[in-house]
Formats: C-alpha cells, sequence, structure tokens
C-alpha cells in the first residue's frame, strides 16, 4: 500500500515542474527506489476496487519534494492518481504550484489540473482556470495568467503593473518553446496590446534563433531610423546576429555579427556596410558613396606553449563610426600577432596597422609595424638571490610618406637583493641596453614624421649602461586601532650622458609624463627610441596608515636630482633641469562610501601645480558623487595641446527603492564651455525596467554637428524589451 502511495506520490511530481515555463524535471523520472515519507490522518486500502486512499493532512516527500493534500488516492488497475483539496506541491528549484484538484493518467503522459497556480523561484507567478497533459511532452495552460511582477501588498487583489494574459499557453517540454494564442498584454490592468499568436524559449533556453528588441530614433543626418536585430542560432557553437539599420534620409545600413567557437579557436566577426552620402575635409559632398567598417577577432590556442591571434579594425572613412554611433575611438588598431610561454621565457610576434580618425591625421604617415619581435628572460635566483633578466626585440616601422625606422635592441638586467639586519631593504641593479638603428628619410633636426628639407639614411646604434642602488626603511608603529608605515627610500643611478643621438628618430616614447608612478624607473620613458640619460639621485618619502575597520590613508612625495641638465627632456616637463619637480600623491579612503585620490606635480620654484588629478567618490546609493578633475600645463615643443582643464562630475541618486536618478557634465574649464551634459532617470522594479536619458553632446567634425539625444529604455523581464539609442534632434 505504501509503495502504491509512492508510486503515486512520483507520478503527480513529474506533472508538476515549472508549468508553462519550464520543466528541468521532466526530462527525467524520479528515482523509484528513493525512499518516501508519507503522514496522513488515515490510509485505507480497498482490496476489490485496488484503491489506496490517504486521506486528511496528507504529507508526501521525497527527494526534496514535498506534496500537501487533503486526499491523494492511486487506482492500482487504471493507473490513475488524484490529489484534491489544497493541494501544494513544492519543488526542489524553489517552484510552489498549487492546485484545487490533480489527476494523472497512463504514465503521467496524460494528466489534467484544476484551478492552477504556480509561484515560482524568481517570484514570477502563473495562474490557469485549466491545464491539460498530452502527449508525454506538452502541458496546455487554459484561460493562463502570467506576470513577474510582485502582489501589492495592502491589496493583492489590485493587478500588477503588467501582466500578461492568453486563452491558451502551450509549453512544449521537448522542444523547450512557449506558445501563446490570443494573447494580451495588461498594464495596470488596462489591455494595451494584442497579438493573436507568439512564442518564446522557456527559461531552460539559453540561445534560441528569433527577432530581438528592436530601436528606434532619429538624427539630423540620418532622419528616422528603425533597426530589427534576428538572432540565428547555427549550433551549439556559432550564431550570426543580423541587424539591417533603416534610415530616411541614408537608405539602409546592413549590420551583422558572426561567433565561432571551437576547442582552441573562436571568432568574433563585427560590421557594416551602406551606400550614402559623405561630407570630405574641404566641405564638399560626394553622394551614395561606399561607407562600412568591420571590428573582428580571432584567437587561436595552438598548444599549451603557444597562441595566436588577430584583431582587425576599420573604417572607410574618419566620421563614419561616430556618425552612426557604432563606436566614438579615435584610432583604429589592427594587430596580427602570435606569442609563446615555455617557463621563464616569453616570445612574441606582433604586427600593427593604425588608422587614425581626426581630421588632422595623414593616413599616408601612419605607421606600420610589421614585425614587432619580442622576447624576454627572467632567471631563477642565484647565490645570494641575485637574478638575472633578458629583453630583446625586433622592429621594423615603415610609413607611405616618411621615415623609416628598423631596430634592434636588447636590455640585459641583473639585480641583487639585500635586508641588512636592522630592516632596511638594498637592491643592486647593473643593466645594459644596447640597441642597432638603420633609419631612413630621417632629418636630424626636425621631429617631423615626414620632413620638408633633405632627409639622410643612417647606421647608427648605443651602448647604454646602467648601474642603480635602490633603498628603502620601512619603519612601522601601531596606535591603538591604526597601523602606520612610514617609508624613506632613495636610489643612486650612474649613467652616461649624451645616449640619444639626433640620428635615431623617437617613435615609441613620445608620451612622456614624469609623475609619481615612474619616479623610481631606470629609464622614465615609455620605449626604447630614447633612454634616460645621465646620473641622479631620486629620493622620496611615503607614508600609510591602515584602520581595523578598513580604513586607508596613503601619502608620497618624492624628486629627483641630476648631476647635469639633460637636453632630451621636453621645456616644463618637470624633469629638464638638474632639480626635478616634486611629484606627490595622496589616497584617502576612510570609509567604503568616501574615496579619495589627489595625484600632482609641483614646480621646485614657486610649487605651483603643474598637473593635478583628482578623483572622488562620496555618498550612499541615497545621494552619491563621482568626480573627475584633471589639469595638465602645456609644455614647451608640444603643439598639439594648450593648458588642458576639465572636470566631469555625475551625481546620482537612489530617490527609492525603485526610482534613480542621475545628472552630470564633462566641462572645459580653459575654454570655459561644457563638453556633454547628461541627465536621466531609470525605474527598475522585480519586473520592469524604464530608462530615459537626455543627453547634448557639443562634438563637432565635418558632418557631425551638435546635437540633442534622448536614449529611451523599455525592458519587460521575460520578454525582452524595446530601446530607441539615439532620438535625436539636432541644434
Amino acid at each position: 500500500m505504501l509503495r502504491s502511495l509512492a508510486s503515486a506520490f512520483m507520478l503527480l511530481c513529474v506533472l508538476a515542474p515549472a508549468p508553462g515555463l519550464a520543466a528541468p524535471s521532466a526530462a527525467k523520472s524520479p528515482v523509484s527506489d528513493e525512499p518516501a515519507l508519507i503522514s496522513a490522518d488515515e490510509i485505507t486500502y480497498d482490496d476489490n476496487l485496488g484503491v489506496v486512499t490517504a486521506t486528511g493532512n496528507v504529507e508526501v516527500s521525497q527527494g526534496g519534494r514535498v506534496l500537501l493534500a487533503d486526499t491523494v488516492s492511486y487506482n492500482q488497475r487504471s493507473e490513475v492518481v488524484a490529489a484534491s483539496g489544497n493541494v501544494t506541491l513544492m519543488e526542489p528549484n524553489g517552484d510552489t504550484i498549487f492546485a484545487d484538484f490533480v489527476e494523472l493518467t497512463d504514465d503521467m503522459r496524460e494528466g489534467y489540473i484544476r484551478d492552477i497556480r504556480v509561484l515560482m523561484s524568481d517570484r514570477s507567478r502563473l495562474a490557469a482556470a485549466s491545464a491539460l497533459r498530452g502527449g508525454g511532452r506538452k502541458t496546455v495552460f487554459h484561460k493562463g495568467v502570467f506576470s513577474p511582477c510582485e502582489l501589492c501588498r495592502d491589496d493583492p487583489t489590485r493587478a500588477p503593473l503588467w501582466q500578461l494574459k492568453a486563452m491558451e499557453i502551450e509549453h512544449d517540454q521537448e522542444e523547450r518553446v512557449i506558445r501563446y494564442r490570443d494573447a494580451w498584454m495588461e498594464i495596470f490592468g488596462m489591455p494595451v496590446m494584442y497579438v493573436p499568436y507568439f512564442e518564446h524559449p522557456d527559461p531552460t533556453v539559453e540561445r534560441k534563433s528569433g527577432f530581438l528588441a528592436p530601436q528606434i530614433g532619429t538624427t539630423e543626418f540620418l532622419g528616422t531610423t528603425f533597426q530589427q536585430p534576428y538572432y540565428w542560432v547555427l549550433g551549439s557553437n556559432r550564431d550570426v546576429t543580423v541587424a539591417p539599420l533603416v534610415t530616411s534620409k541614408q537608405g539602409a545600413v546592413l549590420t551583422g555579427r558572426y561567433r565561432h567557437l571551437l576547442p582552441r579557436a573562436r571568432f568574433d566577426l563585427r560590421g557594416s556596410a551602406t551606400v550614402a552620402d559623405r561630407v570630405n575635409n574641404d566641405g564638399t559632398t560626394n553622394t551614395d558613396k561606399f561607407r562600412g567598417h568591420i571590428d573582428s577577432t580571432a584567437r587561436f590556442d595552438i598548444n599549451d606553449t603557444w597562441r595566436a591571434g588577430a584583431d582587425i579594425q576599420r573604417a572607410t572613412d574618419d566620421t563614419y563610426l561616430r556618425l552612426y554611433n557604432f563606436s566614438s575611438d579615435r584610432t583604429l588598431t589592427s594587430r596580427a600577432f602570435a606569442e609563446g610561454f615555455n617557463g621563464r621565457n616569453y616570445l612574441s610576434v606582433d604586427s600593427y596597422a593604425f588608422q587614425g580618425l581626426r581630421s588632422t591625421d595623414r593616413q599616408a604617415e601612419t605607421p606600420i609595424v610589421l614585425p614587432f619581435v619580442g622576447y624576454n628572460f627572467a632567471s631563477e635566483p642565484g647565490a645570494g638571490g641575485g637574478r638575472y633578466k633578458f629583453d630583446g626585440d625586433l622592429l621594423v616601422l615603415t610609413r607611405e610618406d616618411g621615415r623609416d625606422s628598423r631596430r634592434i635592441s636588447t636590455i640585459t638586467s641583473w639585480e641583487l637583493p639585500y635586508t641588512s639586519g636592522i630592516g632596511d631593504i638594498y637592491t643592486l641593479t647593473g643593466r645594459v641596453q644596447a640597441d642597432a638603428y638603420w633609419t631612413s628619410g630621417v632629418d636630424p633636426n626636425s621631429d617631423d614624421v615626414n620632413p620638408s628639407g633633405s632627409t639622410s639614411s643612417f647606421l647608427t646604434g648605443r651602448v647604454f649602461p646602467q648601474l642603480a642602488a635602490n633603498w628603502r626603511y620601512p619603519w612601522v608603529r601601531s596606535s591603538g586601532s591604526v597601523h602606520q608605515v612610514i617609508q624613506p627610500m632613495a636610489q643612486v643611478v650612474l649613467a652616461p650622458g649624451g645616449a640619444n643621438p639626433d640620428e635615431i628618430p623617437n617613435e615609441d616614447s613620445l608620451d612622456f609624463e614624469f609623475d609619481d608612478t615612474n619616479l623610481f624607473s631606470l629609464n622614465r620613458f615609455t620605449g626604447r627610441d630614447r633612454v634616460d640619460p645621465g646620473s641622479r639621485v631620486d629620493y622620496g618619502l611615503k607614508w600609510t596608515a591602515n584602520g581595523e575597520e578598513g580604513g586607508f590613508i596613503s601619502a608620497f612625495l618624492g624628486q629627483s636630482y641630476r648631476l647635469d641638465e639633460p637636453d632630451i627632456f621636453p621645456e616644463d616637463s618637470g624633469i629638464s633641469d638638474q632639480l626635478s619637480d616634486i611629484v606627490g600623491r595622496v589616497q584617502i579612503t576612510p570609509m567604503n562610501q568616501l574615496s579619495f585620490t589627489y595625484r600632482t606635480r609641483l614646480d621646485k620654484d614657486d610649487f605651483t601645480a603643474r598637473r593635478s588629478e583628482v578623483d572622488l567618490q562620496v555618498g550612499p546609493p541615497a545621494l552619491n558623487l563621482n568626480l573627475d578633475y584633471v589639469f595638465v600645463a602645456s609644455q614647451s615643443g608640444e603643439s598639439e595641446f594648450e593648458n588642458r582643464e576639465e572636470i566631469n562630475w555625475t551625481l546620482r541618486s537612489q530617490v527609492s527603492r525603485y526610482w534613480s536618478v542621475f545628472g552630470g557634465q564633462r566641462i572645459d574649464l580653459e575654454a570655459d564651455e561644457a563638453r556633454q551634459a547628461r541627465i536621466g532617470a531609470t525605474y527598475h522594479d522585480e519586473c520592469f525596467l524604464v530608462s530615459v536619458v537626455a543627453e547634448r553632446n557639443f562634438f563637432s567634425d565635418r558632418e557631425i554637428e551638435p546635437e540633442n539625444a534622448i536614449f529611451l529604455s523599455i525592458v519587460f523581464k521575460h520578454l525582452g524589451g524595446i530601446s530607441g539609442a539615439g532620438l535625436n534632434t539636432v541644434q
């Protein structure tokens, strides 16, 4: 009798999982030999009829499932299971099913449920007048209602924010698809949309072909736009997204993305193409020109040692990406590479091609790097803890129009750390950089990549040795819950001067910046075309304090003194004189809701700031501020930028449980004008999201004019959403 009831319980369990949304348990039957615990006020067995009946507070549990009902019966002859009266089934995945009456026949392949209600693990709700299971694979709900929205606590009978009603909801557990017939959406109880039929995958499906959320918008150049993406699954490891963009002024733009994952390779190919008008640099317009872009990556895991890859970024013209809202990058970088790791050895082979997207960029003068070979080796610690390192590279840099450079460079170094008995720490470093150059199209008296005067070819090189001794002495003090570390540090570097001949063009060391991060670097340049010549002394003081509650404060000041005055550094760079500017950093994080970082470079003579950076994050979610400020004084010889002073702030507020607002600006303080302004509001609850962002951009470049934009996003949980990515008006 008990075995019969246990079998009946197992059949009931298989019917119920995720009725209409998911069926994680329907793929396999319960384990028949798993013990079941049955409790009831009374259990009877009719031998003549072959019926087992449990009545009164029936509770059956097995394998994490619990069934509650007033009555459960099992007819052994007809193999019919029935449960009635306050039927409740609690699933291991958190779903809870309620019903007035459940009946199953033919080993769960046919079944009927009356007045079914489901509370799913994510708090979504499904209710139907009845449900019928047929063929062992489909469950059909009649007069069903679905909503992931929470009910009103004060009045549960009030309609949720939105719900989906249908005369028939069919869940195909084999295809894992949910189909709706005669369905309509209600918002606050009011019907707003009707569809005779639609379907979507159930939540157990991660990938399925179908339409994605459309996008609508309008811009001055494109006019009214509409984009409808379609996602196409080609296999378990491949898919394609095709997203044609239709515009009222410039025709159609075809965009797409292809992804392919292999055991030892992966591909991600993206791009677009169109025929549209194009504004040239001189202001003239070419009609019906082909325009497009490609942005693709590929990676190959050849074996445990070697891997390779390629990144391709190209556009047909300078303004296309920003005009069609694909990207705001100023430079596109294409790269092909291979690299290998073996113990303490690393070898890479790279090639680079660049495309500048600013109006001042000349593509013929943009460098092409093919190849760039790098090798690195670090030895095991030897006698006394000493360690050898070797870094070498081979570089070939060419241009269609301008100078070329070919380089072989090696850096061999040896480091010996030592800690004395009183706790101060020493590091002795000796290193030699050897470079050989073969250049052409070079004017030794000009830094122009395409000199207007006479040029020459050179075969030159250098050998540049350095010897450095680094010292630091950390002092630790604890006072109550605060632990402090005061650490004076100094470094002596011995090296010859005049190690940067004019015949060596500067290609990889243009981006020079003297700050607290490279004060103690042996070479403060970013590349190898320029070295940091001469002997010098670097010194600084660092202080940190840590609290047991997690608070943190750190401060650093440092400076450098040279034995001679090098002429390699730009004027006003902070390091062009014997005594350098003072560099410093302050970090304060006393609590989770406050973080402050300040970095500066102070003029050595009058202590005025030559560079200042502030990063501030303060406030709880109810009201918090993110602020970034930067000031950089102009450097002599740097014509691209004058003084730069900019502030970027964003103020956010979580007004209530569901509502949040924000506003922000990017302001050019030097020009006393805004570069961008944004405000927005978001409503986000458990079932619905709507976000509105208004933006004013002041950027202009040929076709691109300053414009206002409104971005609208509406998302219904489980159903997707609609977004207007660029409801723009131009002023």
